[in-house]
């Protein structure tokens, strides 16, 4: 059975995003600078991850899931919103990507594990989570398997569609199509960033050829261009491995059912995005038990950067995190 067309445009159109993500590595002068993490952590099975820590130190804590395609890093654009509202954010780069170590992974549970494990270390018995994008997917797993620490989950532009384990029984085909698809992915990314590399300037040019009027006057301003570009460097400095397995992830069908997530959970959207789905983000907001969706109008992917301030004083009413960001 061949790919249906929304399925197909979505293919094209992440391994394009992931052609752009990753041309940002550099070979020349005019490298983007790197930046060492806060610190490392050692995961259960041996592995040292890094984090950074963004925000008011002693702010209600939100571990940070960075977008695919991004790292730890991604988080230094809402450092100020945090900072001035009461949070910190705890951003770990995920396996493979920045400053952590590789290990091999074919679920989001896996990393919701090491999260877990830093929790303890840091010794945070309850907290929130806040995510951008394909982070959310596995933002969404760490909600489902321990609602108790839980407190509330903050998700930004919705998670890639197909994850959502909702639909009916499918056919053979269709499952197989499911079952290869993350591994083509992988290899497809891995096999762009050995053959081909293009300094950054190029590889946002590129990334402009998916976004919206809004998105691309952003862009346009250097310190946004700054700061996405030390991001993307910072991705694949360990080369494409890590950065192919997260993006793979987004073709991982989830083992549980959105209703199965009790979480009180934020999603917001630009209306002017083009990167991510409308649908997605009005799905997941009618299957999750305690979803609420906001709509950002004239904004695009990066809508973020106006309207933060908002976004957290809203946060802030959900469940318990008033009283503890009072106490």
């Amino acid at each position: 059975m061949p790919l249906s067309p929304s399925k197909r445009d979505m293919l094209t159109g992440i391994l394009s995003k992931a052609n752009a993500l990753l041309s940002a590595k550099q070979t020349q002068s005019g490298t983007p600078q790197r930046t060492s993490p806060t610190a490392h952590f050692e995961n259960s099975s041996g592995h040292q991850l890094a984090y950074d820590m963004y925000g008011q130190r002693s702010g209600y804590p939100l571990f940070f899931f960075h977008d695919a395609g991004s790292s730890r890093l991604e988080a230094v654009f809402f450092q100020n919103a945090a900072r001035k509202q009461g949070f910190r954010l705890i951003a770990i780069d995920r396996p493979g990507i920045g400053c952590s170590e590789f290990y091999h992974s074919e679920n989001s549970s896996d990393f919701c594990a090491d999260v877990l494990c830093l929790a303890v270390q840091l010794e945070l018995s309850s907290f929130g989570l806040m995510s951008c994008g394909a982070g959310g997917v596995y933002a969404t797993t760490l909600a489902y398997r321990h609602p108790q620490a839980v407190k509330v989950h903050l998700n930004l532009a919705g998670i890639p569609g197909n994850v959502f384990n909702e639909s009916l029984a499918q056919s053979t085909t269709a499952g197989l199509i499911n079952e290869w698809t993350p591994a083509l992915i992988e290899f497809g990314v891995r096999l762009r960033h050995a053959l081909f590399t293009e300094d950054t300037d190029s590889a946002l040019a590129r990334m402009q050829e998916f976004l919206s009027y809004t998105d691309r006057k952003v862009l346009a301003l250097p310190r946004i261009r700054q700061i996405l570009a030390m991001d993307q460097s910072e991705s694949i400095r360990n080369g494409a491995r890590g950065v192919a397995q997260d993006l793979a992830m987004c073709y991982r069908k989830l083992d549980f059912c959105l209703q199965q997530v009790p979480v009180p959970t934020d999603i917001w959207q630009g209306s002017a995005d083009h990167l991510a789905w409308r649908a997605n983000c009005e799905y997941q907001t009618s299957r999750l038990p305690n979803a609420r969706f906001f709509r950002v109008p004239n904004r695009g992917h990066f809508f973020f950067l106006t309207c933060m301030d908002e976004i957290f004083q809203r946060l802030r009413t959900r469940c318990d995190i008033q009283q503890d960001l009072a106490a």
